[in-house]
């Protein structure tokens, strides 16, 4: 396995794998997501930004999972310490290749990123009910920081 910054011809693949994480997304929380596409647009915004990857795992020419991240700044908010760090927007394995230390890879190739551009710290969110995700971020030093709460009114 070889893990490798995304280019526009990965896209097709990628597009693919979208389909899965939001189809999992979907069963997860079937009252607030459902399957869905994710924009080609959207896909070439990141290729093409200085400030983002999409970082692609890969066994032969097959892509089996890929971590996108963004550079961000917090908010200009009087209470925050300002601090610049690395988002996980989006990490996802083929269900095939899970448990073989896929996502681990993507997550410590994304930590490498992070450095390379001075950036203070890496954060993502997790559905609550993805269990084996969260897992994995705890495995690799991720800690809860913060819990978004809902309430159904309708």
């Amino acid at each position: 396995m070889r893990i490798r910054t995304a280019a526009e011809g990965d896209i097709p693949q990628i597009e693919a794998l979208y389909q899965q994480l939001f189809c999992d997304m979907a069963r997860l929380q079937p009252q607030y997501l459902r399957p869905a596409n994710q924009s080609r647009e959207f896909l070439e915004r990141i290729i093409e930004s200085s400030g983002s990857d999409i970082l692609l795992a890969e066994e032969g020419t097959e892509a089996v999972g890929f971590l996108l991240l963004q550079a961000q700044e917090t908010p200009p908010y009087a209470c925050f310490l300002p601090h610049q760090y690395a988002y996980v927007m989006d990490l996802v394995v083929k269900e095939e290749y899970r448990g073989q230390g896929i996502g681990t890879a993507l997550l410590d190739y994304a930590e490498y990123w992070a450095r390379n551009r001075n950036l203070d710290y890496l954060e993502l969110n997790v559905l609550s009910q993805n269990d084996g995700a969260a897992r994995l971020y705890e495995q690799k030093g991720y800690r809860e920081c913060l819990r978004t709460m809902r309430r159904n009114i309708q």
